[in-house]
């Protein structure tokens, strides 16, 4: 999303491969990569950016891989770990009902 032309937000939902490590898929997202985990293996945040694994999530376009979402504001000054968490879990929990996963 861009707010008055600059970039601020943004949601993504990432297909890794069920091997890779999740400090791998932490790492890969710049506003997570130095997230202390924060509950189980599965779910990294902090107030600018979060990294989650939708459970149970079954694609058979994606069978071999886990789909996780990601969340990124871009002001360091807008940072907020409890509403980034509460962000990250609704958003997570929205996308395990939809059609990504069949």
């Amino acid at each position: 999303m861009d707010v008055d032309g600059k970039w601020a937000f943004m949601a993504n939902l990432q297909w890794w491969e069920k091997d890779v490590d999740v400090s791998t898929v932490v790492a890969a997202n710049p506003e997570t990569d130095k997230a202390p985990q924060s509950t189980g293996d599965d779910f990294f945040y902090t107030g600018t950016g979060a990294v989650k694994l939708v459970k149970g999530c079954k694609s058979p376009d994606h069978a071999r891989h886990l789909l996780y979402t990601s969340i990124v504001v871009d002001d360091p000054d807008l940072g907020d770990t409890a509403a980034m968490k509460k962000l990250a879990n609704a958003f997570t929990e929205a996308v395990g009902k939809s059609d990504a996963c069949a």
